[in-house]
């Protein structure tokens, strides 16, 4: 290489002695930018996942009530709410659509164990919300600060029906009961029950 040639080369790089700290900082800046937007990201996704599971446990609270209504309806069985106990045997079966879980605050043992509803008169219809639907807790506990597995219910016995296949019609009836229960969601539930034929 000749000398003319390195003096022009020299020349040009000393005009450019700044670029290379431009092109650094730009590019800090450019990596600063995503990663504040992977970080807002994993936020984001930090949350949905939260909520999802809240639904989660809100639903299989609220299944696992419905199931343990559902396991005493149609039977003489007693259940028993802090102390206090009721059945949901059908005892006419010609009225129906009747309400066959609490249907009152009257008895705030057995209505409300743990203590959880506004106070005031509660009476419960077909047509009643279910914010005024009984309560109970899915592991029994009735401590006042204990409300993660709380949930309101409504047993319902709607009428009689032909009794499932096998069964003599002459002697046997299908008894249908609903079963509701809510939390944050709602699970409805439809049940059977074969007994005998009612006699008119």
């Amino acid at each position: 290489m000749n000398r003319g040639m390195l003096k022009r080369t020299s020349g040009i790089l000393r005009r450019q002695e700044g670029f290379v700290l431009v092109t650094a900082i730009m590019l800090l800046f450019v990596a600063m930018i995503l990663g504040l937007m992977v970080v807002d990201s994993a936020d984001m996704e930090i949350m949905l996942s939260g909520a999802q599971q809240r639904y989660e446990d809100s639903l299989n609270t609220t299944e696992g009530g419905a199931g343990a209504e559902a396991s005493a309806v149609g039977t003489s069985d007693t259940v028993i709410r802090n102390g206090r106990s009721h059945s949901y045997s059908v005892v006419n079966p010609s009225n129906q659509n009747q309400v066959l879980s609490p249907v009152d605050a009257s008895d705030q043992g057995l209505f409300d164990p743990g203590d959880d509803m506004p106070s005031g008169s509660h009476t419960v219809t077909l047509a009643t919300s279910p914010t005024d639907w009984p309560m109970d807790n899915m592991v029994k506990s009735y401590v006042p600060g204990d409300d993660r597995f709380d949930y309101q219910y409504r047993v319902v016995y709607l009428h009689d029906d032909a009794p499932p296949k096998g069964y003599d019609a002459g002697n046997f009836s299908g008894y249908l009961f609903q079963m509701e229960a809510q939390r944050n969601t709602r699970v409805e539930m439809g049940g059977n029950k074969v007994g005998p034929k009612m006699s008119l």
